[in-house]
């Protein structure tokens, strides 16, 4: 892969009206952007990995907190909530990471040189698939990183309706402070916690369909709501950092967020730029 282009080169590049609702909202949305047949590739990834087909490291596979905790009955990837670091063993969902329509925009908000931060798939199932709190990633990524530069990307591989447990973001509030964060009881593998001080009314949904990306700032605050509908809701979230932030010093090495190469050169580890497919990367306990 060539990274070295031109902005008259990329594609995929960030037009005036994205870089207005990028700077006023906080996020915007790209519709059409992966084809089903794309989609249904990675997909199909995924569920392998989640029934045993592939090799993958169990502690990275998490199960719905309904089924884990005897709430709810289902089986298979019904009974599924999601996968940390799908990209670090599939070439797949690596490739994907990669990809210029969602690296393209980056380039134009972080700079050419970017790294992967947490990637997810989440299954969302039918009935059972349970939401997340308001939060902001900035809060956990700022234990990792001296940086105001990350994006997230949010790629849809159903559609994602209020029904089925959508994106809600506050437009807007990435201009603000990084709120405190609380536990809550019974989260969702205690994965996410609560942003104090978000209310619920100045939330709006984002509905879109499959194929669509969602670009959002780090610090925008967003969470997503219970699937009450009898469909999946499922999505890829991708991460990416700017190569040239500063890692925080961390002496629980175990909770580092690994990083991995996708495009431009790499700074940020205090090396020569190289073009590593994957950084070298400690071995992390589950957020």
């Amino acid at each position: 892969m060539d990274t070295k282009t031109t902005p008259e080169e990329r594609k995929f590049r960030l037009t005036p009206e994205e870089k207005s609702s990028w700077e006023e909202n906080g996020y915007f949305i790209r519709f059409n952007v992966f084809t089903e047949e794309e989609n249904d590739l990675l997909r199909q990834v995924a569920d392998d990995i989640a029934i045993g087909k592939r090799l993958f490291p169990a502690k990275n596979i998490n199960q719905n907190a309904l089924v884990r905790d005897g709430k709810a009955e289902a089986s298979g990837v019904n009974a599924m909530h999601c996968i940390h670091h799908i990209n670090k063993y599939s070439p797949e969902f690596l490739a994907r990471t990669r990809d210029p329509r969602l690296t393209d925009p980056v380039v134009d908000l972080i700079g050419p040189n970017i790294l992967g931060l947490n990637n997810l798939y989440i299954w969302k199932p039918p009935e059972i698939g349970l939401g997340f709190p308001w939060h902001q990633d900035r809060w956990y990524f700022n234990r990792s990183y001296k940086t105001e530069k990350t994006v997230g990307t949010w790629t849809a591989f159903d559609a994602a309706d209020i029904d089925n447990g959508c994106l809600y973001v506050i437009p807007g509030s990435h201009k603000n402070e990084v709120h405190e964060h609380v536990a809550l009881e019974g989260s969702q593998q205690n994965e996410f916690k609560l942003a104090l001080g978000a209310r619920d009314e100045d939330g709006v949904a984002v509905e879109v369909q499959p194929g669509s990306v969602i670009f959002f700032n780090n610090k925008l605050l967003h969470k997503s709501t219970d699937n009450h509908s009898g469909r999946f809701r499922r999505c890829n979230v991708a991460h990416y950092i700017s190569a040239n932030a500063e890692r925080v010093p961390n002496k629980n090495i175990k909770n580092v967020h690994p990083v991995m190469w996708v495009r431009g050169g790499t700074y940020s580890e205090k090396m020569e730029p190289v073009h590593h497919d994957v950084l070298p990367i400690p071995e992390e306990q589950e957020n």
